[in-house]
């Protein structure tokens, strides 16, 4: 038994020294003053932007790009060409290692991190849905949002139809990490939690991916008329999902290879006409 307890507090020493190391670290993302109020609302600017990742792997190089509010930005290109990373600055996830990030002509580094990601409203593709109801998973969103609130979003998201079928509706209880509904069902729900939060940005980082043709054609008809003042940052990886956006950016190697409307690029930019010649086949005409 002394041997055993011996043992133990061993462990627990050990173990304590290590959480304390933790505990004793400063935050790399250090607040700045900034507190979220500014005259303009929903614009985001990179500017001479690049980052790499502690290992050294650069990932941006030399990004110049300015949304203006109330625009629809579409970002497209191949797996690992830095789309989710570019995203990711904005609410500040990373530094960036050259260059600036503003958000409402604040960079990103003078802000409370609270105060601008309470601007930014984000839907992933991995949906992260808790076992809790669909109307308290939606809630997130907003806590302080209303029974009606939460069925708006759900219906801009598209997913009031099949929540109001479930056996119990919108207190239906979902299960852990969303494994008791579909692939599109999660990412409805996701999407409505964004809707929800009526922010002044929203990303949409590929968060569409499991949803036909007609049901995206339909969501994104419903947000420009339910949030025509918010920005959008669409991730796509289907033309159909991209070109209704005000412009559209390519990006390649980590730069942007061409940006502007779906026709412009079509008419110019080499790799959005292989994306479009790609895919012509199996969505373009359904689009049409």
């Amino acid at each position: 038994m002394l041997v055993m307890i011996f043992q133990n507090i061993s462990r627990g020493l050990a173990s304590w020294k290590r959480v304390r190391v933790i505990l004793d670290s400063s935050p790399e993302l250090a607040d700045g003053e900034q507190n979220g109020e500014t005259a303009v609302r929903g614009s985001i600017e990179f500017k001479d932007v690049s980052f790499a990742y502690p290992d050294g792997q650069t990932v941006l190089e030399h990004i110049d790009l300015k949304v203006n509010p109330g625009e629809t930005l579409a970002l497209m290109g191949e797996t690992g060409c830095g789309k989710t990373t570019l995203v990711s600055l904005i609410p500040r996830f990373y530094d960036v290692t050259g260059g600036a990030v503003l958000v409402d002509g604040v960079n990103v580094r003078e802000y409370r991190q609270t105060a601008l990601r309470g601007k930014i409203a984000m839907a992933l593709q991995k949906s992260e849905l808790f076992s809790a109801s669909v109307q308290e998973n939606i809630s997130w969103g907003d806590p302080k949002a209303g029974e009606e609130g939460i069925k708006s979003a759900a219906a801009v998201a598209q997913a009031d139809s099949f929540i109001s079928r479930m056996s119990d509706g919108y207190h239906t209880i979902v299960a852990e990490r969303g494994m008791s509904l579909s692939g599109g069902q999660k990412q409805r729900v996701s999407i409505a939690r964004a809707v929800l939060k009526n922010a002044e940005i929203l990303i949409f980082d590929d968060s569409t991916s499991a949803l036909d043709l007609k049901t995206e054609e339909n969501l994104y008809a419903a947000l420009r008329k339910a949030s025509p003042h918010s920005t959008k940052i669409i991730i796509a990886q289907r033309i159909a999902s991209a070109r209704q956006a005000d412009k559209i950016a390519v990006l390649e190697n980590g730069h942007i290879a061409a940006c502007g409307p779906h026709e412009e690029l079509l008419a110019s930019c080499p790799t959005y006409q292989a994306i479009y010649q790609s895919q012509i086949g199996e969505e373009d005409d359904k689009y049409e």
